[in-house]
């Protein structure tokens, strides 16, 4: 079974709600309670329109997976 390591940070695809295209960004491992869930790193912007990710939707982690 992969497991992914709280607070590395690794490359994904994003889904930007803005221009609703797939981007890539840095996201980072986040434990919340029981489960750990895949958050983008703040203060990054959409290479397409510039637009903040803080509330995009992380559809794939590329690296980053350890099993």
């Amino acid at each position: 079974m992969r497991m992914l390591i709280q607070n590395e940070s690794m490359e994904a695809r994003v889904y930007c709600p803005i221009c609703t295209h797939t981007v890539e960004a840095e996201v980072v491992s986040v434990e919340s309670g029981y489960r750990r869930k895949l958050r983008v790193i703040g203060g990054q912007r959409c290479q397409r329109c510039t637009a903040p990710l803080d509330a995009a939707f992380v559809l794939d982690a590329v690296g980053g997976l350890h099993g």
